[in-house]
């Protein structure tokens, strides 16, 4: 009797761990049926290349068309272009954009630019001021039909930048009132949808802390009428760690697509010499946003560039890393490299000539930063800015953010069930 029961009980595992197989490869074959379907899916994306770019309108320094007068209602925009940004990035694990300077050292931007395009994801060429009657003003070199041809072949979206440089007024005019917003949202976005951008990046600076509301207001409503075009809203934002700003980094997270910080000129050229994008400090910052802010949104502003401070006091002069190969090159001097201060890590170099110091990143800054950007798995990375810089920043671009294996699982994610 015992033998019976125990055949039994061997018939009945052995059922049980049949159907579990069968259970098994089942779902291994539902599962490479979706991940099929999933290639299929990425294959099937519209290609950039396929969107019809307008005509190009010659770049000038005189003030856009405005699409209607101030205070007036019911103008109409263009017709939707209905092309939704289309591609998958980021291109890396990391979303790496870069602002794109066309009114100066352009040839060595463009250079850069076509060099590493392969890598680049976003890029924000410096085109556009505004005007306090709502206007865009065209930088030179702004609109470049040839630009924005060769970033969608590339699969680079095309982010142009709004600036109030020439007149920190008319970026608070142009938001003061529901009115003012309003006319300048509706010039933005005719002007994105006429030449075939992808978004708009703004770049609204040192207005007062008590404009909060009415620049929070103005990046909700663009936000709303951008989205509605399938279009992208970036913001550079200051840098900071919670002190008061108009610029809310947790009610700004909510409406934008990239909240990019600018975590440099910690010195400044007009402070004492000092590292321009201290370690320690840069940390800090991205701290205190991403615990206001998805990580998956914030870019950690890039420093490519240098400070050359005058000795006794003065304003510092901007320079390249071009100008600084140039500099050592004639004076040799000895070049320190900063790891780490009372504050903590820096990984900044500095040196001195001619009675004058020199402060600036190079490429083990960059590496530094980019770990820091895996470790707390932010979004990626803004440059300030394209052209003349450390050629071996890209070979670190390269490397590391190649070697991140978060854009697998994140592109699996995006056609596998509940994600």
């Amino acid at each position: 009797m015992y033998r019976l029961l125990f055949r039994g009980i061997i018939l009945i595992a052995g059922l049980v761990w049949l159907t579990l197989i069968v259970q098994f490869v089942r779902l291994r074959l539902n599962y490479n049926q979706q991940v099929a379907a999933a290639q299929q899916n990425v294959a099937a994306l519209p290609s950039p290349t396929a969107l019809p770019l307008p005509a190009i309108v010659p770049p000038t320094l005189e003030p856009l068309p405005n699409t209607i007068a101030l205070g007036q209602g019911g103008a109409e925009l263009p017709a939707a272009a209905s092309n939704p940004v289309t591609g998958i990035h980021p291109k890396t694990g990391r979303y790496v954009a870069a602002w794109l300077p066309t009114s100066f050292d352009a040839e060595a931007a463009r250079a850069t630019f076509e060099a590493n395009k392969d890598v680049l994801d976003e890029v924000s060429p410096f085109w556009y001021g505004v005007a306090p009657n709502g206007q865009l003003y065209a930088d030179i070199g702004s609109r470049d039909e040839e630009l924005v041809r060769i970033a969608h072949e590339n699969n680079v979206l095309i982010i142009p930048t709004i600036h109030n440089i020439e007149d920190v007024e008319a970026g608070s005019t142009v938001i003061s009132t529901p009115e003012n917003r309003a006319n300048h949202i509706r010039v933005i976005v005719n002007e994105v949808l006429t030449y075939n951008y992808d978004g708009i990046d703004i770049d609204y600076e040192a207005l007062s802390d008590d404009m909060e509301d009415e620049f929070t207001a103005f990046m909700t409503e663009l936000s709303e009428a951008l989205h509605a075009e399938g279009k992208l809203l970036t913001v550079a934002v200051h840098a900071h760690t919670g002190r008061p700003d108009y610029q809310n980094y947790a009610d700004l997270g909510k409406v934008v697509d990239r909240l990019r910080i600018m975590t440099y000129d910690y010195s400044w050229s007009g402070s004492v010499p000092g590292p321009i994008a201290p370690l320690h400090w840069v940390r800090d910052v991205a701290e205190y946003a991403r615990s206001v802010v998805d990580p998956a949104k914030i870019e950690i502003g890039i420093s490519f560039y240098a400070y050359d401070w005058p000795s006794g006091g003065g304003r510092a002069a901007s320079r390249t890393y071009t100008d600084i190969e140039e500099i050592k090159a004639a004076y040799r001097p000895v070049i320190n490299l900063v790891e780490e201060n009372s504050l903590g890590p820096v990984q900044e170099s500095s040196f001195t000539y001619a009675g004058r110091t020199v402060w600036f990143s190079n490429y083990r800054s960059l590496e530094a930063k980019l770990d820091m950007v895996r470790e707390m798995d932010l979004a990626g990375i803004a440059i300030w800015r394209l052209g003349n810089e450390d050629p071996r920043n890209w070979e670190i671009i390269h490397e590391s953010l190649q070697q991140d294996p978060v854009i697998i699982q994140r592109t699996i994610n995006r056609y596998l069930p509940e994600h």
